[in-house]
């Protein structure tokens, strides 16, 4: 079942219920005024008959009822039939049990329903003096029909209602669902053809505007995610290039058999450079195409220790750099994915290693520069929620214009251009961070550079 044919039902049964409904109120009002006048005026003609009685005691009322054909007939009715007036002729009224139980003073005054041949009457019982009843009866037949020409006009009301809403709800939900099946257009042309770059059209009604909105955006997320994996497969195939000429270049020399020994090691070591270098590139990648997605396997951690780790290998990697750690010695728990983790603070350990050689330092009483080493100082700071990591260095620093930028992908500053490298290291950072409900920041120095990541406490630490 389709969606405006749903609508067109439930609006249309809606309509119809509340035209039922007033439609049973009007018939039970209606019916019960004229009810209510056929019963004040059988009242009345029993208060007439009364005022003929007191003034003729030996009035004995219309024991044939003579006058069914008139606006009502009249009888006495006493507690027993040998007792009634008239009794030889037989009343033409039907008598009951109760009409003289009303004689004796056993039962109030009432109202019922009965037949005089084919004629139904209303009649109308109150008691009397000296133990008697006066019966009243009118005719009922045209009250019937009035309430029979009511009940088929009230029906064919509700028919009507009926049809006119079932029109009614389907223009109602043709017109209303038309910026959703434009919606619906817009989502197959984009299924077909893969074109994200369409956007729904602006609607007048308030939930399909805030429904196109959210639908715009989506498609605008989804066409800046293509552009990215497009971009990143693209940058990825420029520079995976080099690396492998490299390495195909190297190989065909190891094949020359006029090559000395010392040439080989040396292109041995360089293929062996080469390697790490497209090792490094491969997990940067992986990490890059996993963007921000949350980590796969969560544990905690002690971050102090997995810093003190990656900042060993740092030191072997670039044993000409002081490196030092400060701040809480404490077990400082995080939760996450440790590899991740790891990469993330390697990469930035091996970004400032990177960028800070070996630095030479001008003595002033000597009057003569002397080989220094350059310098790398890490600080662990702990909060109530968060713990950071603070990397400073003693390199060239980052220019201003370049600290919004250093975090996207395969940007390189002119500092670093000198530099080997893809330019996916901090880009990396910045999506481990993400990914861990944390942050990763380049803060302006006037020395050197200072990046931090900051990440969220484990529970109950």
């Amino acid at each position: 079942m389709t969606l405006r044919l749903r609508m067109t039902l439930v609006i249309a049964a809606a309509i119809t219920l509340t035209v039922l409904v007033f439609a049973v109120l009007v018939y039970a009002l209606v019916g019960h005024e004229l009810r209510k006048n056929e019963d004040l005026s059988l009242r009345r003609e029993s208060d007439r008959i009364i005022q003929l009685i007191q003034t003729d005691p030996n009035w004995q009322g219309f024991s044939q009822c003579t006058w069914v054909r008139s606006p009502a007939c009249a009888q006495l009715v006493a507690p027993t039939p040998s007792d009634d007036p008239d009794a030889g002729a037989g009343p033409a009224l039907p008598i009951t049990g109760q009409m003289r139980e009303v004689a004796s003073g056993g039962s109030p005054a009432f109202f019922t329903e009965a037949t005089i041949g084919d004629d139904p009457i209303r009649v109308y019982v109150r008691p009397l003096p000296n133990q008697r009843a006066l019966v009243v009866g009118v005719r009922d037949d045209r009250v019937l029909a009035s309430f029979e020409r009511l009940g088929w006009l009230l029906a064919a009301t509700v028919l009507g209602a009926l049809l006119v809403a079932a029109g009614t709800a389907y223009l109602a939900a043709r017109r209303g669902l038309r910026p959703v099946d434009r919606l619906t257009a817009v989502a197959e042309g984009i299924a077909r053809t893969g074109n994200t770059d369409i956007r729904i059209p602006r609607s007048n009604t308030t939930e399909i505007q805030r429904l196109g909105s959210a639908f715009n955006t989506m498609l605008g997320e989804l066409e800046q995610s293509r552009r990215q994996q497009e971009q990143l497969i693209a940058d990825a195939s420029h520079e995976l290039r080099t690396p492998l000429t490299s390495l195909r270049t190297n190989a065909a020399m190891l094949r020359n058999p006029e090559l000395e020994q010392s040439s080989k090691e040396r292109i041995t070591g360089a293929l062996e450079h080469e390697l790490m270098g497209m090792q490094s590139l491969v997990e940067d990648l992986i990490d890059l195409a996993r963007h921000e997605e949350a980590p796969a396997f969560v544990e905690d951690m002690d971050l102090h220790e997995l810093v003190l780790y990656c900042m060993d290998n740092a030191k072997r990697r670039y044993p000409g750099i002081e490196w030092s750690l400060e701040g809480s010695q404490d077990h400082i728990l995080v939760s996450g994915e440790r590899a991740r983790l790891a990469r993330a603070i390697a990469n930035l350990l091996d970004n400032a290693g990177k960028f800070t050689p070996a630095a030479s330092k001008f003595t002033p009483e000597a009057r003569e520069v002397t080989p220094g080493p350059g310098r790398v100082r890490l600080v662990l700071s702990v909060s109530k929620t968060n713990v950071t990591l603070d990397v400073r260095d003693t390199g060239p620093g980052i220019p201003e214009q370049d600290l919004a930028h250093v975090f996207d992908r395969f940007y390189r500053s002119t500092n670093a251009r000198s530099v080997a490298g893809s330019g996916l290291g901090l880009a990396v950072v910045h999506n481990v961070a993400i990914a861990h409900h944390g942050t990763a920041r380049a803060h302006p120095s006037p020395s050197g550079a200072h990046f931090s990541l900051t990440l969220p406490l484990a529970q109950g630490s």
